[in-house]
């Protein structure tokens, strides 16, 4: 009994975290790259919170500093926070869209690997896995979905599509 908890739920277990990290990474450096690219601003990416710093580890690079969650069971969600009061309505639409982009072409890209892949093995598994999951966060952020999140710092967070439409009828009002 122990032994199968050992040899296959662990595993699987890890599998999902890193799988996670590894396509909501991908997300928020969709919305990173094109704020470092439009301003002066340091950006900074939560994976697993929003926002929190708190209990995570940090690495920079330049302006770009990750915040990342010990517990790789909150590794399902993440936040990009950048100045934005430097952005146009058009650019923001930009460093906005750039998550969902991201996600897809992680989708696309983990598609052609796994695709090019014929043998069964540890890189086909995590290819496969880092497709659901994009799959799934890109479907979650092209749907406009009207929940409201909080930041710690209690600011309001909208999803990518939901966040889009309000600044296209900000600018068009």
């Amino acid at each position: 009994m122990f032994e199968a908890i050992f040899t296959t739920v662990i595993p699987l277990a890890l599998l999902i975290a890193l799988t996670f990290f590894i396509a909501v990474a991908i997300h928020e450096l969709g919305h990173a790259i094109p704020a470092l690219l439009m301003t002066r601003q340091e950006v900074t990416i939560y994976i697993g919170s929003i926002g929190s710093p708190y209990k995570s580890f940090h690495v920079s690079f330049g302006r770009l500093t990750l915040f990342c969650k010990y517990n790789p069971l909150l590794w399902y969600k993440g936040c990009c926070l950048a100045s934005d009061y430097d952005l146009s309505i058009d650019q923001k639409i930009v460093f906005v869209a750039g998550g969902p982009v991201a996600s897809l072409l992680g989708t696309l890209g983990s598609w052609l690997l796994l695709s090019a892949m014929e043998q069964v093995g540890v890189l086909r598994v995590i290819s496969g896995s880092v497709f659901v999951i994009s799959l799934l966060i890109t479907l979650s952020t092209i749907i406009p979905n009207s929940r409201v999140r909080y930041t710690s710092g209690g600011h309001p967070v909208y999803n990518d599509a939901n966040y889009i439409y309000r600044l296209i009828r900000m600018k068009y009002r």
